[in-house]
C-alpha cells in the first residue's frame, strides 16, 4: 500500500463536517451579546445622578458631565434618577424625556432601561457605560 492509499483510505473513514466560520462567528457575536445584556442588566449601578429640581439645559451638562466621569473611572452601569414627572403635563416627565433623548444621541452609552423598583422604578434609568 503506498501512500495515496493510506491517505484515501484515511480520508473516506474520517467524519468531515463543513464548518460555516462566519455563521459560527455570528452565533458566538449573538451569544457574547445576550451574556453581556443579561450581566449588565443585573449589574447594580456604580454610580447615580440625581436630576431633581434641574432644568432641562442644567441636567443636559449634569448627563454629560457624569456620562464623563463614568467612561474616566471605567464604570459599566449607571443609574440617572430623573423622577415620574407627577407636575408634569407630560406623562413621561421632562426630565425622562431629556434623559431617555440623552441617551439615545450619545455613542458613549449603551443599553438602558428603566430600574428596578428599589432604585426609583420608572422614576430612573439605568444605563450601560460604553468603554
Amino acid at each position: 500500500m503506498n501512500f495515496g492509499d493510506i491517505l484515501s483510505k484515511w480520508e473516506s473513514s474520517q467524519n468531515h463536517q463543513i464548518i460555516d466560520k462566519d455563521a459560527a462567528a455570528q452565533k458566538l457575536e449573538t451569544q457574547q451579546k445576550a451574556r453581556r445584556s443579561s450581566y449588565i442588566q443585573n449589574l447594580a449601578p456604580q454610580d447615580t445622578l440625581d436630576l431633581h429640581g434641574k432644568t432641562q439645559e442644567e441636567a443636559w451638562k449634569a448627563l454629560n458631565d457624569f456620562v464623563a466621569n463614568a467612561r474616566r473611572r471605567g464604570l459599566q452601569k449607571v443609574l440617572i434618577i430623573h423622577g415620574k414627572g407627577i407636575h408634569s403635563a407630560d406623562s413621561e416627565g421632562v426630565l425622562g424625556s431629556v434623559v431617555k433623548k440623552f441617551i439615545e444621541g450619545d455613542q458613549r452609552l449603551g443599553a438602558y432601561g428603566k430600574a428596578d423598583k428599589y432604585h426609583g422604578g420608572s422614576g430612573a434609568t439605568w444605563v450601560a457605560v460604553r468603554q
